[in-house]
């Protein structure tokens, strides 16, 4: 990916979080999106340590006068980003005060119920009116709201001492109290009991989890009879405190090493900036690499909490490189996997072409075409592991379709090749006994029909064709000698012979168009020498001159019957 994609992709990304604050601030109950907007506000520094070690790639990559050192450039939206976490905390620091002076009433309101009870406790004869008042004033403690956090634990014991003396003061209820408080009592023993098993709860979050549980529960019980009352009390909490205990201890532990782990935390930033400078231009590599990336991410896991703040910003920049990390390998793998499927469409081309070719007869041209197409199948290199070995094989078996079916047509061929060449050995030795009768007309017509019947008999094998052709040519030669035959005549017999081998032998209508190639490439040669004895002759001047004029009109005259020739041959070609 390019740095100007990277940083398009960066400003996308950050100002959709810019957009996010921007909505987020504007909520009416500013205090219920302060977990969300803390979630932007590391999501925008982890994309800030990201956007860090691009402009240090960049300038890394780019000269640099000696001495300079890197500085990072701020986000053009780093601005906007602070005005609008300034307004959120001026937002939340206003809705601190409202709710600060609301505690403030609440803490004044509860207070007043407090009072309110006692005088009911200590006044209040009369047991229904009694009753009806503790409901009353219930009612209003639920409904009054939170009080300021130093005061909370002060008037909520207060307010369950005051509910536990009102039910103890209550006569009325004395006996349906006394089998309440027997029944709590056994609660409590009970809880007692089940919160001694924390002892044995390992994990510290769990154990913190637990222990405000049984706190909760404990107060929800209500109270049980005045005699116990204490000294049930104090064992619970004892049990309590043990768990507690431990619990400030694993926290001490932590804060002892809070330095330390810091330091490995570091480490591991260290280490993805380095593995971030790596040139990664092949699978295996990344895969090492991410291998390496997956072994600290394994590594980080295991290392124990850094101080707040600092834990948070080097976990927000080690992530941010990792992240960074796994954005270039999936680049690449994407890159990659285009360039296979380039590769497999090639191949594919390929079979198909192949597959054409499987069911061909022309032995040797067919030959030749599947082997460039061997030769461009390597070319074109490996495709996609999973997908290599499936092209091979189809392009293979139609390559070995074609190459068997050769095979078994030249296993048959040579048989029939060798009785050819009996009969073409039996037919030479019957035309060199052949005797002139002295009828020319007669004899040409014999002559002519020994080359039919030479033509009739088809291909011999290939290391005797040159042995029977020569000889075959020299009788007949010798023949039309004899008769004083013309010289067309002669060649053109000759080369019917020759076209008649041509046909009847291994790829003919390949040879045949190279053949007629060779002629017409051949005329258009002596066509342009003509055209030059009839340049050079308008040169010539002078004394002797017209001796020369007539020599070269002589070979025009001879190249220009060579062209008759030829034309002549092409039409044996044709027909």
């Amino acid at each position: 990916m390019t740095l100007r994609l990277r940083k398009l992709e960066y400003f996308f990304m950050k100002n959709q979080l810019v957009e996010k604050l921007h909505d987020l601030i504007a909520t009416e109950d500013i205090m219920s999106v302060r977990s969300a907007v803390r979630d932007i506000r590391n999501d925008w520094k982890a994309e800030t340590a990201k956007e860090r070690v691009i402009q240090e790639e960049a300038f890394k990559a780019a000269e640099q006068p000696e001495g300079s050192e890197f500085v990072y450039a701020p986000h053009e939206l780093e601005g906007k980003f602070q005005d609008l976490l300034k307004t959120y905390e001026d937002r939340i620091e206003e809705q601190g005060k409202k709710l600060a002076a609301e505690r403030t009433k609440n803490l004044e309101m509860k207070t007043q119920i407090l009072s309110d009870f006692e005088k009911l406790i200590q006044d209040e004869q009369n047991i229904g009116k009694a009753f009806g008042g503790q409901k009353e004033l219930k009612e209003k403690w639920d409904s009054t709201g939170d009080v300021p956090g130093d005061k909370h634990q002060e008037l909520n014991d207060k307010w369950h001492k005051l509910n536990h003396d009102f039910h103890y003061n209550i006569n009325i209820y004395k006996t349906l109290q006394d089998y309440d408080l027997k029944i709590n009592q056994k609660k409590k023993e009970e809880m007692i009991e089940e919160a001694k098993s924390l002892i044995s709860v390992e994990s510290i979050n769990d154990l913190e989890v637990l222990v405000r549980k049984f706190q909760r529960e404990w107060l929800n019980i209500g109270p049980s009879p005045r005699e116990t009352y204490k000294e049930i009390g104090d064992q619970f909490f004892a049990v309590l405190r043990e768990a507690q205990e431990r619990i400030q201890g694993h926290y001490e532990v932590l804060g002892a090493h809070s330095e330390e782990n810091l330091v490995k935390k570091r480490a591991l930033v260290d280490k993805m900036k380095e593995i971030l400078s790596m040139e990664m231009t092949n699978a295996s590599t990344w895969n090492r690499w991410t291998d390496e990336v997956l072994k600290n991410q394994e590594e980080w896991r295991t290392i124990g909490w850094a101080r707040k703040k600092e834990n948070e910003e080097v976990w927000q920049e080690f992530r941010g490189l990792c992240d960074l990390f796994f954005s270039k390998r999936n680049a690449f793998n994407e890159q990659r996997k285009e360039f296979y499927k380039e590769r497999k469409e090639k191949k594919l081309e390929l079979i198909e072409k192949v597959k054409i070719l499987q069911d061909s007869t022309e032995w040797k041209q067919g030959a030749e075409e599947i082997k460039k197409l061997q030769d461009q199948w390597k070319a074109v290199g490996a495709a996609d592991p999973r997908d290599e070995q499936k092209l091979w094989q189809k392009f293979r078996s139609h390559c070995d379709m074609f190459f068997n079916r050769r095979k078994e047509h030249f296993d048959k061929v040579g048989g029939q090749q060798e009785e050819n060449l009996a009969l073409k050995d039996g037919l030479l030795e019957e035309i060199a006994v052949f005797e002139l009768t002295g009828n020319k007309t007669q004899d040409l017509a014999t002559l002519k029909h020994f080359g039919d019947r030479w033509r009739a008999i088809g291909f011999v094998p290939k290391e005797h064709v040159k042995r029977v052709m020569d000889r075959f040519n020299e009788i007949l030669d010798a023949k039309y000698g004899q008769l004083n035959a013309d010289r067309e005549q002669r060649e053109m017999e000759s080369f019917r012979t020759k076209l008649a081998d041509i046909k009847g032998g291994q790829d003919g209508d390949f040879k045949l168009r190279k053949e007629k190639s060779m002629m017409r490439e051949k005329i258009e040669k002596l066509k342009h020498q003509i055209t030059q004895y009839e340049n050079n002759m308008g040169i010539f001047t002078g004394k002797g001159a017209e001796a020369l004029k007539l020599d070269i009109e002589k070979k025009i005259k001879a190249t220009k019957r060579e062209i008759d020739d030829i034309k002549k041959k092409m039409d044996f070609l044709s027909a």
